[in-house]
């Protein structure tokens, strides 16, 4: 979807030395013998699995109890960056209320990134390992449109809510330049 090409374009271009992965930090927490790390175990789109039937509703069930999990170690990360006076920037595909409290508590600058446009979505989705999932095939994550569309759905409503700036990434440069305005690069057309 281009949110770790463009965190991590982010970060260069702002000089912030500290960007962390969901997709890291989700694999971090896998092999911990605890229920969390079980729930993890599955991916995100598998995630309904441990609620029955596939349908929407345990598409999110699932979408959120893992939240609950990764935004609970984001948050502490968050929390960390600020007693610390840290920049830092945090990719992840997880969203909950929670996460986004405490990203308003802590006055961090907050994006999220979708792609209305279900063809393109697909294309990117296909395109990851020409820039950064170099082994891993992204048509194994296109089968699986229906679910991440679902939890984009879901998450772009809880972002609306919460007052978090929506970039819809059709065209991926423009979108790269905004949110680099966005968070405070005056050159970002440069």
């Amino acid at each position: 979807m281009g949110k770790t090409s463009i965190a991590g374009a982010a970060a260069k271009k702002l000089g912030i030395n500290i960007m962390l992965s969901g997709d890291y930090l989700r694999e971090f927490i896998r092999p911990l013998n605890v229920e969390s790390g079980k729930l993890l175990e599955t991916s995100v789109y598998d995630a309904w699995k441990h609620y029955g039937d596939r349908n929407k509703e345990n598409i999110i069930r699932g979408f959120e109890a893992q939240s609950d999990v990764m935004c609970s170690g984001i948050a502490a990360m968050v929390e960390r960056a600020e007693r610390n006076g840290e920049s830092v920037i945090i990719e992840s595909l997880y969203m909950n209320q929670r996460i986004a409290d405490v990203l308003r508590e802590n006055s961090a600058l907050v994006a999220y990134l979708y792609i209305s446009d279900p063809e393109v979505h697909a294309k990117r989705l296909n395109e990851r390992e020409l820039f950064t999932h170099f082994k891993s095939a992204g048509s194994r994550l296109v089968a699986q449109l229906d679910a991440y569309r679902t939890i984009m759905d879901y998450s772009v409503g809880l972002s609306k809510s919460n007052g978090i700036r929506l970039f819809d990434n059709i065209d991926y440069e423009s979108t790269r330049k905004n949110m680099l305005k966005f968070f405070g690069d005056e050159d970002a057309d440069k």
